[in-house]
């Protein structure tokens, strides 16, 4: 039983249905710096999947406050219209809907020509390369003019209420920190000094919003940065917020945008811990009055369930989770089986880096609500053969069953996955493939499958198909590399297990998960790993987040990186690199077995084949071209709906 998740939780004077949270996140639906159509259907899907609140992306209150050229401006006038067709859309489902009150200081990810930054001090940036000016007492006072502004236009397009980002290395909390904040007026020097600027942005906005509505206040745990906010200082905002009537909730997760260790835990992708947000959201709720909301990897709303029963928060962020499935609420009320994220980060805050709209790997339906209907029934049920079940022919396969189709699945392995399973053995990329080979099997439930079949044009026509969908997947490329006196090892086959020597050198051409997993497995199986890339930075094709994660941990298991290198030859006890900026001729000693990583080769001799005996045939995933599991769910997904 979820009786606790379920029950009503009052914020101040609102009262929200249940304790689900689908808390603030970017998503890019934005346009102009105003909330789009899409925006509008992607929330509406998650207030009809049973959420409690909605809290929208980060909102800027000044022009000075757009992180990107995707943030909403909440301080122009043309919100207020838009506000109120989200608001209608939302709350006709009975959910409560807020916006989240934002500016970056210092923290800007605009490209191009860059607007000037503004801080506290001026102080620079490290993870975007910033350097603020100090803001003047007379724009601090237009700031907070913008903090009430943006709350008015909220209350007047018809939200429950407003919450402010005062976390993350953010504009409130750069005024908060002693390594952001080198003031020498009343805005800095001692805590109830740098206190202010927080305590004047509340106040602003319950000003601007009125009385009506829920005043929120946006906490992070900034301890993994070595330049965030004091963890003291968080934790004494936290209390004062509550017991002096400046919040009606304080919603906690974790963070710090400065750097880039702190920056991995914003959005803490596997293989952090389930729940990571556990013991600062404990911490919190010790110390303030008002009700917590609390948000970082609670996956699971047995989980959320625990957290609220145990008094740690009394409301779950369960944002990616809903990401991943906007009806989590709805199903985890009835018992039905949700589909979870598996925390690759490719779709979601990936996307957001890469600046384009959000996606989710695991629903392809996510961000699309507008333009991608359910599967409609078909009007003629047939036979559609899949020919792969690896991600995208998994997909192709739920699709078509969902039309109603008769669906026939070849697959060569003895079980369902493809390229994903070699990643089991990753340590950093386990519990991805473990998630995402659970949600391929249940994707394949309405099929029959022909494992352990390396299927022929012949044994597809056999089965008389009204449709054939290929997802025949990749193969790895082997480049040749000439000389002997050295055993040179695939990555997929190093990953599958097989034999390496003591002191391995592993080849990654492009900073791609490949290579990573590679290196991070042979390590823990106690080889001695050099990781030479031929790409600009390790990690490079790999989110942020993940990478940085990764780059921790091969420093911690000893793995010695070798830059901008692509393999040559190898000899006796040796490997020779050409450096692929200068043509400079390397030679690494001490190589035993050489691990080649040179991306993939598609694997398309079965639509050879098929078009060479006249069938029609249509292509999904890497055998249409390689690339990443989310463009193959994608292609499959879109592929089964065609059927």
């Amino acid at each position: 039983m979820l009786d606790r998740l379920f029950s009503p939780l009052r914020l101040g004077p609102v009262e929200i249905r249940n304790r689900v949270v689908s808390t603030s996140h970017q998503t890019s639906l934005v346009h102009d710096h105003l909330p789009t159509d899409d925006l509008v259907a992607y929330h509406r899907a998650r207030a009809a999947g049973g959420a409690g609140l909605i809290v929208v992306e980060a909102t800027a209150v000044h022009p000075t406050g757009l992180l990107t050229a995707h943030t909403i401006g909440g301080y122009l006038p043309e919100i207020v219209p838009v506000w109120r067709r989200m608001s209608a859309a939302v709350q006709e489902h009975g959910t409560r809907l807020m916006c989240q009150l934002f500016h970056g200081g210092r923290e800007m990810i605009a490209s191009g020509t860059r607007p000037p930054a503004v801080a506290p001090s001026s102080i620079p940036t490290a993870r975007f390369k910033t350097e603020p000016r100090a803001l003047t007492r007379a724009e601090i006072a237009e700031m907070l003019e913008g903090y009430r502004q943006a709350a008015a236009f909220a209350a007047e397009g018809g939200l429950d209420g407003v919450e402010v980002c005062a976390g993350f290395g953010y504009l409130p909390t750069q005024f908060l920190s002693r390594h952001a904040n080198a003031r020498t007026d009343e805005y800095g020097g001692s805590f109830e000094n740098r206190f202010r600027f927080l305590r004047e942005v509340l106040e602003a906005m319950r000003a601007g919003f009125g009385d009506h509505g829920a005043v929120g206040c946006r906490l992070t745990d900034e301890s993994t940065s070595d330049v965030g906010t004091d963890p003291d200082d968080v934790l004494a905002a936290a209390a004062a917020v509550g017991a002096e009537g400046l919040a009606d909730y304080v919603s906690v997760t974790l963070g710090s945008s400065p750097t880039y260790r702190g920056s991995t835990w914003i959005v803490p992708p596997a293989a952090t811990a389930r729940n990571a947000v556990e013991a600062f959201a404990r911490t919190v709720k010790a110390r303030t009055p008002v009700p917590v909301i609390a948000t970082g990897r609670v996956l699971d709303p047995a989980d959320a369930e625990r957290l609220i029963a145990e008094g740690a928060c009394d409301a779950v962020g369960m944002t990616r989770a809903q990401i991943a499935d906007p009806n989590l609420a709805r199903r985890a009320r009835a018992g039905e089986r949700v589909t979870r994220c598996i925390g690759c980060n490719q779709g979601c805050i990936g996307h957001y880096h890469a600046g384009v709209p959000i996606a989710c790997t695991v629903n392809p339906w996510a961000g699309y609500e507008r333009s991608l209907p359910p599967p409609p029934p078909a009007e003629t049920p047939g036979t559609v053969v899949v020919v792969g079940a690896g991600p995208a022919g998994c997909a192709a396969a739920a699709a078509a069953a969902a039309r109603g189709h008769r669906v026939v699945v070849f697959e060569r392995a003895p079980s369902p996955g493809g390229q994903i399973r070699l990643a089991l053995a990753a340590p950093g990329h386990a519990e991805v493939a473990d998630g995402l080979l659970e949600i391929l099997g249940w994707w394949l439930a309405g099929a029959e499958v022909r494992h352990g079949a390396d299927a022929s044009a012949a044994d597809v026509l056999r089965e008389q198909p009204d449709r054939v969908i290929l997802a025949t997947g990749a193969v790895p490329h082997r480049p040749a590399i000439g000389g002997d006196g050295v055993s040179i090892v695939d990555a997929w086959d190093a990953l599958a297990g097989a034999e390496v020597g003591e002191r391995v050198v592993v080849s990654d051409w492009g900073g791609d998960w490949t290579g990573l997993d590679a290196a991070e497995a042979l390590a823990a199986r106690g080889a001695r790993v050099r990781l030479v890339t031929s790409a600009v930075a390790f990690g490079e094709a790999v989110h942020q987040y993940q990478r940085n994660l990764y780059l921790a941990r091969l420093d911690e298991a000893g793995v010695e990186l070798v830059h901008h290198l692509r393999p040559a030859s190898v000899g006796p006890g040796t490997a020779t690199f050409e450096n692929v900026f200068s043509g400079r001729l390397v030679e690494l000693a001490g190589v035993d077995t050489l691990v080649v990583s040179a991306g993939r080769t598609a694997g398309d001799a079965l639509y050879l084949e098929l078009g060479a005996a006249g069938v029609a045939v249509e292509r999904a995933g890497d055998c249409l071209g390689p690339r990443s599991f989310e463009e193959a769910i994608r292609e499959g997904t879109l592929a089964g709906l065609a059927a």
